[in-house]
C-alpha cells in the first residue's frame, strides 16, 4: 500500500524534474495546468490522501486549444483517492477506500476497469513515500526514494542539439519518483467544477522492499516505461499493463515517528535517523515541527483542516 507521500516542490522543479525527450527530437517540460476549481498543489515533506497532489498525463487528453500546440505530457494536481464518475454525494466522502488500486484487481473492479479502458492512466510524482514496518512494539516509518545516484539521466536523440541538452535549465537534483496511477474524472450534478482524482496501482513488494511491506506502489522506472504507460493512443491496454510489476531500484531510510501525523510537514519528516537512538518525546517532536511550519510561507501551507494519523 502507500499511504503517504513527499513532494517539496516548486511546480516550476517539478516541470524541470521530468523533461523529456520528445517525438520532435529534443528536451520538452511537461506543461503546468492547474487544478479545476482552485484546488492547489501545497509542497510538503508530509501529504496525506485528498489532498492534491501532482501528476503527469498525456496531453491528449485535453480538449484542443487548452494545452500549447506541441506539448506531449502534462502536469496537473488532482486529488489522492479517485472518484467513481458515477458517485453521487460528496466526492470527499467514499464507501470505500480508493487511495490504492491493487494491481490484481484493476481490470475487473468497476471503479478501474472502466477508467483503464478509457486511456486514463497518469503517473503520480513525489520525492518519495512512507511506510511503516510494523512490530510487537512499535512502528518504524521508513522513507522510500529513488537511489540518491539516481539523477535524470538526459538520452538525447542524434537531432539534438548538444547545446540545448546542457542547458542550464535541466534538472540537476534527484530524480522524482513516477507511480503508475490511473485518474478519474467526477463531474457535479449542479455543473460546478469537475474533480480530477487517482489511484495509485500497487503490487506485491519485490525483496526490496518485502522486509517492510508487503505491497508497494508500481513505480516506473525508465522514461520509456512512463512515455508506454500514458501513451493510451498507441499503446493498448493489455501491453501497458506488462509495466505493472515490482521494482528493486528503490532505496529506503528509517526516520522519525512525527511523520506519523500529516500535520507535521517540516523537512525533519524526510531525514534520516538512528532507531536505536533514545527518541525524543511527543512534546519535543511537536514543538520541533511547529517551530518548523513556523519558518514556512503560510501561502505554501495545505489547509489544516486535512489531518491524518496512521492507523
Amino acid at each position: 500500500m502507500c499511504g503517504r507521500t513527499a513532494c517539496a516542490l516548486a511546480p516550476d522543479d517539478i516541470c524541470k524534474a521530468t523533461r523529456y525527450n520528445s517525438r520532435n527530437g529534443g528536451r520538452q517540460k511537461p506543461a503546468w495546468k492547474d487544478a479545476p476549481g482552485g484546488k492547489k498543489y501545497y509542497p510538503s515533506h508530509n501529504i496525506a490522501p485528498a489532498s492534491h497532489t501532482p501528476v503527469m498525463l498525456s496531453s491528449r487528453h485535453y480538449r484542443p486549444g487548452e494545452i500549447e500546440e506541441g506539448v506531449e505530457r502534462v502536469i496537473q494536481p488532482m486529488k489522492w483517492g479517485l472518484v467513481p464518475s458515477w458517485h453521487k454525494g460528496d466526492p470527499y466522502k467514499l464507501e470505500y477506500e480508493t487511495n490504492n488500486c491493487r494491481s490484481e484487481g484493476m481490470l475487473t473492479k468497476r471503479t478501474y476497469k472502466v477508467p483503464l479502458e478509457k486511456g486514463q492512466r497518469c503517473v503520480i510524482l513525489a520525492e518519495g513515500f512512507f511506510e511503516w514496518k510494523r512490530s510487537e512494539k512499535n512502528k518504524q516509518p521508513y522513507f522510500i526514494y529513488f537511489p540518491k545516484d539516481n539523477i535524470v539521466k538526459i538520452e538525447p536523440n542524434s537531432s539534438s542539439d548538444s547545446s540545448e541538452i546542457k542547458n542550464e535549465n535541466e534538472w540537476k537534483g534527484n530524480k522524482l519518483l513516477t507511480m503508475a496511477g490511473v485518474f478519474e474524472i467526477w463531474k457535479p450534478p449542479d455543473g460546478s467544477d469537475e474533480i480530477y482524482s487517482y489511484s495509485i496501482i500497487t503490487v506485491d513488494s519485490s525483496p526490496a522492499m518485502a522486509w517492510i511491506h508487503h505491497r508497494m506502489p508500481a513505480i516506473l522506472s525508465t522514461d520509456e516505461e512512463i512515455n508506454e504507460w500514458l501513451d493510451f493512443g498507441n499503446v493498448p491496454l493489455k501491453k501497458a499493463c506488462k509495466l505493472i510489476r515490482p521494482t528493486e531500484s528503490v532505496t529506503m531510510h528509517p526516520v522519525s515517528s512525527i511523520v506519523n501525523n500529516s500535520r507535521n510537514k517540516s523537512p525533519d519528516c524526510v531525514l534520516q535517523i538512528d532507531p536505536q537512538k533514545p527518541k525524543k518525546s511527543a512534546s519535543s517532536n511537536f514543538m520541533m515541527s511547529w517551530l518548523g511550519k513556523k519558518t514556512e510561507n503560510k501561502s505554501n501551507e495545505e489547509p489544516s483542516s486535512k489531518r491524518q494519523k496512521t492507523n
